[in-house]
């Protein structure tokens, strides 16, 4: 007897349906069949689209690979899964090791219908975009009125089934409060972690604090009595990734359960969180871009590698920049000698280069936008036209469909399918021009660009060499190419035209 394989799924959406009506579902079936059952594999509570989380899925999967089975056998599409790439794959690994797969309820059966699975698939999947689209309606719904749709509470609050609010934990809120008054007092999310955890605090979970955690505290508006909605929302419904909505569009809900802070110290924590957060970048940025004055512009020209800052007792310490690939290699594994330059001698190349751009002028800046401008102009022109010509011809097609559709021309599955593909197109042409709109409108600022050039190299000229920065040559100098084997120093500035 052959060995089947049962697959049964109800998901967060279905809450009258069990895994046991599926299961006697399949039981004629079998009987009729006369098929061995191997296993039945459950699935309960989890999206169709989320074949991660499906854990039994996941062993069917396995079990498969290792033909423990013979045939798989499912309700029908929809149930084994809604994410048309994963689900295709997945039925293509199986149909590698000879698993045959019957769909009851589809009337699909790998040994005839193989070619029909693409179709299903792609009509699962719009059926669970639907489905994601209702839930999606009715959390709106429920965040345009106030309404609570995950009764996960904060550290400080408990979640109240009567009142189907949240009311403060008094226990926990000394805690947030102690964290408020911490970090108001000068302590940082690192300090304030290491205190609770050597005196014994947990969260709500029984665990140590994190900073991850802290900081999520101490810029969570719920402890003012704020509930705010609508901060993130899926991409798709394939796709597990959430993207975070402009904070303009949130839905707030002021007064909606008790306060544990005052709007006061809570706003006094944000506007100091601000203050440190910029104080640290800009410290990190001053300490990365003044480390050295050519870190990370300077390139071997023989192998590509960047040079490293050094400075060695046998050359009197002075500051030079060598090929990393051969100070980490040597020269076997590098092929190639000692490369090296002085920082005195780039100092004396760029200020010599500066001095003879800013002759006659600037003429050498402005040539080099000039031809710029030219170069990409024109093309950029024609292709933004030739793409609008693209757009109107696939936008005619598509209303051409829609009225044969209409008409009864064509049916709703090629209507469906041939659209997609429309769409699917129109997507990519109007990206492309987007981009070349983009790229048009970087060409109108070249004129803005070419100012800034002009009072970059005359700030450099005009300041002591000692000042100059990391920063500044990035600034203006794309990159360096140095093969001091042969005594070639190239240097590229920003706003040359690429080579």
């Amino acid at each position: 007897m052959l060995k089947c394989a049962i697959y049964a799924r109800v998901s967060t959406d279905e809450q009258g349906t069990s895994i046991v009506n599926q299961q006697e579902y399949f039981k004629e079936y079998i009987i009729r069949n006369k098929y061995e059952v191997y296993d039945i594999y459950t699935d309960e509570a989890f999206s169709g689209t989320e074949t991660t989380k499906r854990l039994s899925f996941q062993r069917l999967m396995q079990d498969g690979k290792d033909k423990k089975y013979d045939i798989l056998l499912a309700k029908s599409y929809s149930r084994f899964g809604r994410n048309q790439r994963e689900t295709l794959t997945a039925l293509a690994e199986l149909f590698e090791n000879g698993i045959r797969i019957i769909f009851i309820e589809d009337g699909l059966d790998s040994q005839r219908d193989k070619g029909q699975f693409g179709l299903f698939a792609w009509l699962a999947e719009q059926e669970a975009r639907k489905v994601s689209e209702r839930i999606k309606l009715t959390w709106q719904h429920y965040n345009q009125q106030g309404r609570i749709h995950t009764t996960n509470a904060p550290h400080g609050y408990e979640y109240n089934r009567e009142i189907k609010n949240f009311v403060i934990n008094e226990s926990e809120a000394e805690i947030v409060r102690l964290i408020f008054n911490m970090y108001l007092k000068g302590d940082g999310v690192r300090r304030i972690a290491n205190f609770l955890n050597a005196n014994g605090y947990r969260t709500k979970a029984g665990c140590e604090w994190s900073m991850f955690l802290l900081k999520n505290i101490l810029s969570n508006e719920f402890y003012i009595g704020s509930l705010v909605q609508g901060k993130r929302r899926t991409i798709d419904v394939t796709i597990k990734k959430l993207e975070n909505i402009d904070p303009k569009e949130w839905i707030v809900h002021k007064n909606n359960h008790e306060a544990i802070l005052s709007e006061q110290d809570f706003f006094a924590v944000q506007e100091l969180y601000q203050k440190r957060s910029k104080l640290v970048m800009d410290n990190r940025e001053s300490r990365q871009s003044n480390s050295h004055l050519f870190s990370n512009i300077v390139k071997c020209k023989i192998c590509g590698a960047t040079f490293t800052y050094k400075r060695k007792k046998v050359e009197n310490y002075r500051p030079h920049y060598s090929c990393g690939n051969y100070e980490q290699k040597g020269a076997k594994g590098s092929e190639h000698k000692r490369n090296s330059i002085t920082e005195e001698l780039l100092i004396h190349l760029i200020k010599s280069e500066l001095a003879r751009i800013s002759k006659n002028d600037f003429n050498y800046i402005k040539d080099c936008f000039k031809q710029k401008k030219n170069v990409s102009k024109p093309t950029t022109a024609t292709d933004i036209k030739k793409l609008d010509m693209r757009i109107e011809e696939k936008t005619n097609l598509s209303m051409s469909l829609l009225t044969a559709y209409a008409k009864g021309m064509v049916g709703e599955v090629q209507y469906k399918l041939q659209n997609e593909t429309i769409e699917k197109e129109l997507k990519i042409l109007m990206e492309q021009k987007e981009k070349l709109i983009a790229e048009s409108k970087l060409i109108i600022l070249h004129g803005d660009e070419e100012k800034k050039a002009i009072q970059l190299v005359e700030a450099l000229l005009g300041l002591e060499t000692g000042h100059w920065t990391n920063e500044m040559m990035k600034r203006i100098v794309e990159r360096i190419e140095v093969d001091m084997l042969v005594g070639e120093t190239n240097i590229f500035f920003k706003f040359t035209v690429p080579r």
